[in-house]
């Protein structure tokens, strides 16, 4: 019984791992999305910014089946795509 609940509450975080990274890769490939293609100016290094934030999100996503193999490997990854999501999120002054 107690061998139920606790693959049952791994089953959960994978889930959530899982749904975490799906997430965070489709927010940075949406912001690469649109760094790219809907800048006004000509400026080449905001689409090669975009371009890597699209790509980022590419990789996250490519990672997705492997959150629940690999939960260390997958807090690590879920972090980092945290931590950049907040930096793309912090107001400028």
């Amino acid at each position: 019984m107690a061998d139920r609940a606790e693959a049952a509450a791994a089953a959960g975080d994978r889930e959530r791992l899982q749904n975490i990274f799906l997430d965070a890769a489709r927010v940075l490939m949406l912001f690469g999305a649109v760094a790219t293609v809907g800048t006004t100016s000509a400026d080449p290094m905001e689409a090669f910014v975009g371009l890597l934030l699209w790509m980022l999100g590419v990789c996250l996503l490519s990672l997705v089946p492997a959150a629940g193999r690999f939960p260390r490997a997958a807090l690590a990854a879920a972090a980092m795509a945290i931590t950049i999501l907040k930096h793309l999120f912090a107001l400028q002054n």
